[in-house]
């Protein structure tokens, strides 16, 4: 007797077990070569957003959220201390993620998929063409320092306000500021966003933050 069951898990890539019992059957061959195409198909596919990783649109909330919040509350503290450094804060909170998407998206292989955690792959590629030959690690190394101000700057001067004009308005905003900034958006990327990105081994922010794991144990 020949059996034949099929099996698919883990969708959209298809895992199928073929077990059959006959030595010389007429659809040995068909089998053989259709489970050979399906394996050569695995490594190399060119079914998009089929074999290619689809991040849901709620996960691309999840991570954005915070990061909107963050500017924010960055804003309301340079705000506090001086409003046209409100403003200012906010044009470069915006300026800097246009400059991601123009110097860091534009060299990840996920560029023009969906397959960005935080979206900036598919919203990049409407605005910038794809650079190719470059090493996306030392890329994102050498260009990761134009996000910095959007934490250090309103840490900084909430510092300084706490020292000069302590209230506890201020505290609460100073507070909730360095929790989203330091704790919640780094957890979400590591635990959540970043976590099944196929790239992480190439990514300086989760090679490092597995390192630093490892090293823990």
């Amino acid at each position: 007797m020949s059996g034949v069951t099929a099996r698919a898990e883990n969708f959209p890539s298809l895992a199928i077990r073929i077990h059959y019992n006959i030595a010389d059957g007429p659809f040995q061959q068909p089998v053989k070569f259709y489970l050979d195409d399906m394996k050569s198909e695995s490594k190399n596919c060119s079914i998009h957003d089929a074999c290619e990783r689809v991040v849901p649109s709620w996960l691309v909330f999840l991570d954005n959220v915070p990061t909107a919040i963050l500017f924010l509350l960055g804003t309301m503290l340079a705000g506090i201390l001086w409003w046209p450094l409100a403003i200012l804060m906010l044009v470069y909170n915006l300026s800097a993620i246009v400059l991601f998407w123009a110097l860091i998206c534009r060299h990840c292989p996920h560029f023009g998929t969906r397959a960005c955690p935080c979206g900036y792959g598919g919203i990049a590629a409407r605005h910038f063409s794809r650079k190719e030959g470059s090493s996306f690690r030392k890329v994102f190394r050498r260009n990761i320092a134009i996000m910095y101000p959007c934490w250090f700057i309103p840490l900084g001067t909430g510092i300084y306000l706490l020292h000069a004009r302590f209230s506890m308005h201020l505290l609460m905003i100073f507070v909730a500021f360095v929790v989203v900034g330091f704790v919640v958006i780094p957890a979400i990327s590591r635990f959540v966003g970043c976590k099944g990105c196929e790239l992480k081994e190439q990514c300086p922010w989760m090679s490092s933050a597995a390192a630093g794991v490892s090293s823990n144990r």
